[in-house]
């Protein structure tokens, strides 16, 4: 039934509002659809595979006592990707491992489609945690990265940044070309946390090797 008095409406625009306030607070928002980024003209999945470190990520609540991130990127069919993300829980000192599988989109080949590997059935599996389309808005493969994602909720959208870097730190020249990056593309890189990178071992074991060592 549409929705023509005014007491409706009222209605529907605070729960709009909410919403909004509710993604503003877990991660990035905005008004309106997800804006279209230039990305990486023609991304070399081959090159862009490898062992990457968090370095740094826009605030998203899932995320708030992640630690010690790494994703192992590996080309083992061409034109598509195995992800393996590495994490350490701050809370519990836990280490933990999701893996999935990307696959460049045709319209936009800097454009990943990354669907979390799961026993459950494909319609309830494109909903969990992680996955959707990430963007490789730029990287030069052998030092850093800068990835996006986005998703529409009707009339707001809510966003993501990642900086990844082949080890835990990048040197200010390059962090500093990377955010005027982002602030040509109208990204707001106070937006960014700095990704924590300390008391990644459990006894003596980094958290790559602990983890291979236990599957």
């Amino acid at each position: 039934m549409l929705c023509l008095n005014e007491h409706c409406r009222s209605i529907i625009t605070t729960v709009i509002i909410i919403c909004y306030l509710c993604l503003n607070a877990s991660s990035g928002s905005g008004i309106g659809p997800c804006p279209k980024l230039q990305g990486m003209d023609k991304l070399n999945l081959t090159k862009f595979a490898g062992h990457w470190y968090e370095i740094e990520r826009s605030f998203y609540l899932m995320e708030l006592i992640s630690s010690c991130v790494t994703v192992d990127i590996e080309e083992r069919i061409k034109g598509k990707l195995e992800i393996e993300v590495k994490t350490r829980s701050s809370w519990t000192g836990t280490f933990s491992i999701s893996e999935g599988i990307a696959v460049p989109t045709r319209k936009d080949p800097s454009i990943l489609l990354y669907k979390v590997s799961s026993r459950l059935p494909r319609v309830i599996n494109r909903y969990l945690p992680g996955a959707g389309f990430y963007q490789v808005l730029k990287t030069d493969y052998t030092e850093f990265a800068v990835i996006y994602s986005c998703t529409n909720y009707e009339v707001v959208h809510s966003d993501m940044i990642w900086i990844w870097g082949r080890n835990t730190e990048i040197n200010v020249a390059l962090r500093s070309e990377i955010y005027l990056m982002l602030t040509e593309n109208h990204l707001d890189s106070e937006r960014l946390l700095l990704s924590k990178h300390y008391n990644c071992t459990f006894n003596n074991l980094s958290i790559d090797e602990f983890l291979d060592s236990n599957l």
